[in-house]
């Protein structure tokens, strides 16, 4: 997941989506994807979550960017895109 998210990402930009409770149960889908050359979304990651909270959500993107660095300490992220879910922005900041 980590290898992909350096290899692809183009511009070394990140976008992530969410399903919002589209399902019987509740749950959150999460997409990361990141954009080659040509501006073509490549999925990278799925998280499935029953709840949409920062602290949740912080840990996982915290997790993926800590392996990513851990991979290619100089591999950073430029842009990372994202609806205007609250908690989504507030986990980035």
């Amino acid at each position: 997941m980590c290898s992909m998210m350096i290899k692809y990402s183009h511009n070394n930009i990140i976008s992530m989506d969410s399903t919002f409770s589209t399902n019987k149960y509740g749950y959150q889908l999460y997409t990361l994807m990141v954009f080659d050359e040509h501006h073509n979304g490549i999925p990278i990651a799925w998280v499935i979550s029953s709840r949409n909270t920062i602290d949740d959500i912080s840990k996982w993107i915290l997790a993926l960017f800590s392996i990513g660095n851990k991979e290619r300490p100089d591999w950073h992220v430029q842009t990372f895109i994202t609806d205007d879910a609250t908690a989504e922005i507030e986990a980035l900041r």
